[in-house]
């Protein structure tokens, strides 16, 4: 996959008034679209989605890691291992994820999104799936500023199955 077919897949779901739902969407990478049945998707089933993969997985780490899920925690924990579908890179780029774990109890849950739009070496731009999305605007799936994101452990990865550009 390319960054600019990626961009394209995430955009198509902008509109579909997906509600949030924590665990729902990201099943199956061939559905139009990355919600469940009821219409329900969170952060990482929208991005495996995206991604074009499952979010339920048999690769080892992951099911040595969580039950063989890919989410928030998963993800952070794969681009600090030498094996996975995610590596961690410096400086954010299009095309790349932004994510956060969980950090409990404070934060309960991690979030991450899609980078669409990066300036002077900053993310401007992150298409996400939210609960504040779905609260603010009645769709969970919003391209926004990347202000959710901004804190301390927030790293940038890459997903092997997306072409870096020269």
């Amino acid at each position: 996959m390319k960054v600019d077919e990626l961009l394209k897949r995430a955009r198509s779901a902008l509109g579909k008034k997906v509600k949030y739902r924590l665990g729902a969407g990201g099943i199956d990478p061939n559905s139009p679209t990355p919600a469940s049945v009821d219409n329900a998707c969170d952060c990482s089933g929208f991005v495996c989605w995206c991604l074009g993969i499952s979010r339920k997985t048999d690769h080892p780490l992951y099911v040595r890691f969580n039950g063989g899920w890919i989410n928030t925690d998963a993800i952070v924990h794969d681009a600090n291992q030498p094996t996975g579908f995610f590596r961690k890179i410096d400086e954010p780029k299009v095309g790349c994820l932004v994510v956060f774990p969980s950090k409990k109890p404070r934060r309960p849950y991690g979030h991450v999104g899609i980078v669409t739009e990066v300036k002077e070496g900053k993310v401007t731009k992150v298409i996400h799936c939210s609960s504040g999305n779905f609260r603010r605007y009645g769709d969970a799936i919003k391209e926004t500023p990347p202000t959710v994101f901004q804190v301390p452990d927030t790293i940038f990865v890459w997903f092997e199955g997306v072409e870096a550009e020269a």
